[in-house]
């Protein structure tokens, strides 16, 4: 009998156990969210570029940033399939949910203090104690060799709420994506409608590499000097990646 999980996938496979939502509400290319300040953002780097007296390889600006958007659009995003509404109590630890439905179980869990907020000398402000469960009806399937990271959606527009990190393996079996959410509205109601981007998943190599830091030496000149050109908020991306991608 062909057992999937124990053969050798050259991929990754996120498999949902509440029917219909894998097509309702996949995971999807982190390339194929753009948050909205990414769009300020290129709208006012096209508006320099525009001006005559910007050179335009000297442009200075976020837009260019390799660095946040290569994290941006690495990975996989999941996003609520139904509406979830949480109200906080206002005391810093409690709160309820409301759901549209609960098929497949209760849609929202939660982590008390004792948990986890409890071992923390100083825990962050505006952040419940509580750890807010988001039961999503998906497991992965990792390949070997590699460990699945959770995260929060880097440089997000979302305030209301941050995904705790963490690492899946196939070792773990086709393990829950249940996203565990620091919850940052202390009072009142907040409703997560469908679709909204909950965390990020990205494919991290098992191999750990071996490690070397030391002082800059004479050889190091030509390498150094081409850093010094790269670390430069205002390079030619093109000639930086000629002399790197080699």
């Amino acid at each position: 009998m062909h057992i999937p999980f124990l053969s050798s996938p050259k991929k990754i496979e996120f498999i949902n156990e509440i029917e219909g939502v894998a097509e309702l509400m996949p995971l999807i290319p982190a390339k194929q969210h753009r948050n909205v300040w990414v769009n300020k953002a290129a709208q006012d780097f096209a508006e320099k570029r525009s001006l005559p007296m910007w050179n335009h390889d000297k442009l200075m600006h976020t837009a260019r940033c390799p660095g946040i958007f290569s994290l941006q659009r690495h990975g996989w995003i999941m996003r609520t399939w139904q509406d979830i509404e949480i109200t906080s109590y206002g005391d810093g630890v409690g709160f309820i949910w409301k759901a549209a439905t609960n098929i497949g179980g209760d849609p929202v869990g939660q982590h008390p203090p004792e948990q986890l907020s409890n071992f923390f000398e100083e825990w962050p402000q505006n952040t419940l104690r509580t750890i807010v469960k988001i039961h999503t009806g998906w497991r992965c399937i990792v390949p070997k060799g590699y460990y699945l990271m959770e995260m929060p959606l880097p440089l997000s527009d979302e305030q209301r709420f941050t995904a705790i990190p963490g690492y899946f393996s196939r070792e773990s079996g086709p393990a829950s994506m249940n996203v565990q959410l620091m919850w940052h509205v202390m009072s009142g109601s907040t409703l997560i409608k469908a679709g909204t981007p909950i965390a990020q998943y990205i494919l991290v190599p098992k191999e750990q590499m071996e490690m070397e830091c030391r002082d800059a030496e004479k050889r190091d000149g030509l390498l150094l000097s081409h850093l010094y050109d790269a670390s430069k908020f205002v390079k030619n991306y093109a000639d930086v990646k000629r002399i790197f991608g080699k």
